[in-house]
């Protein structure tokens, strides 16, 4: 659950830096929302209590995605029936939030229920809002490439989260994603699905940014998302060794670790994303560095290091597709 609302969170982060054709007012609103939402879901309830840092995170989120429309509503630049639809949603979703409040007050039976509503309520005008923004197909592919690249880390952390709860073994965040996913494993194919899944959208968010990025940069991360395939799709053997496997995964980790190179060296990227690709590159070979270090040495912290790569490198498509109108101009 806490995977899941952090998860959502950054989302809504990308969504609100992303919806650059609304009024900024609408966008900080929405942010803070996304940032609280995060919040809540890190700072946990405790055993027995509350937690004053997860209550305010949770009524500061609740708030921000209820009233962020009201900004476009009062926006004589937008065209009216987004506007008027934006007083609407303002409308209801302080009906469901009032609803909510009453039930907790109360300790009502339908409480989980009201919580729910307003939680898949509040995700509706966000989307409504995203899609009147596109003009053309240019954005389109872009909002589809940016929806991929956030997908694909939100995967691997459910993914490494059931594997891990699956698997009967003792220390499961020190288990490799080779044994989680290796056979005769009984978290295999939930490791599996989750690293071909990412393998796949790895590609397609490639090929997205194909036209605005680099031909080395989107190549490389191609390259890393097939290999990721590939290593998903033959994993290790009871008691052996895949050398299919080994070797996939092995070129999956140098490509998606080398292709921000491609962009710090090409004139046709924004500077700043230059220089990030830099910084981006140099944290990925420590992190890669730390982990090699953990795997030859058989040390404590090989699983979370392995962990803590992976979703490293998923970090950057994030930042590429959320800045892609940037590249290729």
């Amino acid at each position: 659950m806490a995977a899941v609302l952090a998860a959502m969170g950054v989302m809504y982060v990308v969504v609100a830096a992303g919806l650059r054709e609304v009024p900024r007012t609408a966008r900080l609103v929405l942010g803070v929302g996304a940032v609280a939402v995060i919040v809540a879901a890190l700072a946990a309830q405790p055993v027995h209590g509350s937690s004053t840092i997860h209550m305010a995170g949770t009524v500061t989120g609740a708030v921000a995605f209820v009233v962020w429309p009201v900004a476009l509503a009062a926006d004589r630049r937008l065209e009216p029936g987004l506007r008027r639809g934006s007083a609407v949603a303002t409308g209801v979703l302080l009906v469901a939030l009032g609803w909510l409040c009453a039930q907790a007050w109360t300790h009502g039976t339908w409480l989980g229920v009201a919580e729910r509503v307003l939680l898949l309520a509040e995700t509706v005008w966000p989307i409504r809002v995203a899609l009147a923004s596109w003009s053309g197909r240019h954005l389109r592919v872009r909002f589809a490439t940016l929806a991929l690249a956030v997908v694909a880390p939100v995967v691997l952390v459910v993914g490494f989260v059931a594997a891990q709860a699956a698997h009967p073994g003792p220390d499961p965040w020190n288990r490799s994603l080779s044994a989680l996913s290796g056979q005769g494993a009984s978290s295999r194919w939930i490791m599996v699905s989750a690293l071909g899944t990412a393998g796949v959208l790895v590609v397609l968010i490639a090929l997205g940014l194909r036209r605005r990025a680099p031909r080395a940069a989107w190549q490389l991360l191609t390259a890393g998302g097939v290999f990721l395939l590939v290593a998903a799709l033959d994993p290790q053997p009871v008691g052996g060794y895949s050398a299919v496997h080994m070797v996939a995964a092995g070129l999956a980790w140098a490509a998606l670790t080398a292709w921000p190179l491609a962009l710090a060296f090409s004139p046709r990227v924004d500077r700043r994303l230059r220089w990030a690709s830099v910084i981006a590159t140099g944290v990925l070979l420590v992190l890669m560095a730390w982990f090699t270090a953990q795997l030859v040495t058989d040390g404590t912290w090989y699983g979370i290091s392995e962990r803590v790569v992976i979703l490293a490198q998923a970090v950057w498509p994030v930042v590429v597709a959320a800045r892609g109108i940037e590249i290729g101009q």
